[in-house]
């Protein structure tokens, strides 16, 4: 049976109103379930009330940056992320992949196409019912990652204590400017992309032992922070003693 209740909900937000008439109209007729938002702040009501499985964003909204709105639904975890904007400068799509978007696609846009993405994004993302992802083992002793298919990683010195500053953190954002001070040992610089070459090299290592690619998100105007630290299980350094001797 093809229910509308059993289709995939995408939520579209946008607020130019011919673009998401077109959109709206368009995923419908191949079988989506589409609803509109023409604000950030609807956008977030309408996480609530819709459950979206996909959410389209565009760039520039009149509440709101579209990268804050990236962050929110990308930290919530339960919905893929797409960027449909106009701005296809490569630092743009760079910063929304970055931010925690898993597509880009730029306007205009062929709504075939674009179906063919949600879908395909859709079969990437964790599915209601779907077991609980393992956790990643953050071995402090060792200076290593084990995967949750038991795989083992090393980490530099300079990975170790970013991870570390990132978890201990409790899903707080920690700046740039800390991170270089213990990581790197060193302040950071005007156009210094140190950290953010630090943090690339990390969240790499991190999926290709398990995690999600938004494992760590960045954080517009402030820096990163770990989407989901429950995810993750310590093994304290020896250093790190529980109570008095």
């Amino acid at each position: 049976m093809n229910k509308a209740s059993d289709r995939l909900k995408v939520l579209i937000v946008e607020d130019t109103a011919t673009v998401a008439a077109v959109l709206q109209v368009g995923l419908r007729q191949l079988g989506l379930d589409t609803e509109v938002a023409t604000t950030g702040a609807e956008a977030r009501a309408r996480q609530h009330s819709f459950r979206p499985d996909i959410v389209l964003i565009d760039l520039l909204l009149p509440d709101v940056h579209g990268f804050d709105l990236i962050q929110h639904f990308a930290g919530i975890g339960t919905c893929g992320v797409i960027v449909v904007t106009a701005n296809g400068e490569e630092a743009a799509r760079i910063a929304g992949l970055d931010t925690g978007a898993d597509d880009y696609v730029v306007k205009p846009v062929r709504v075939r196409e674009l179906a063919a993405r949600i879908r395909a994004l859709h079969r990437r993302i964790r599915r209601p019912g779907e077991a609980t992802p393992d956790v990643i083992t953050v071995d402090r002793t060792q200076r290593c990652l084990i995967g949750t298919s038991g795989n083992r990683g090393v980490l530099t010195e300079a990975e170790m204590a970013a991870l570390e500053t990132l978890l201990d953190a409790g899903g707080a954002s920690v700046s740039r400017e800390n991170l270089s001070q213990i990581a790197l040992k060193r302040p950071l610089h005007s156009e210094d992309r140190s950290v953010d070459q630090l943090v690339l090299k990390l969240r790499r290592k991190l999926t290709s032992h398990g995690a999600s690619e938004r494992v760590i998100l960045s954080v517009r105007r402030q820096g990163y922070m770990i989407a989901d630290g429950s995810l993750f299980r310590s093994i304290p350094a020896p250093s790190q003693k529980v109570g008095n001797d």
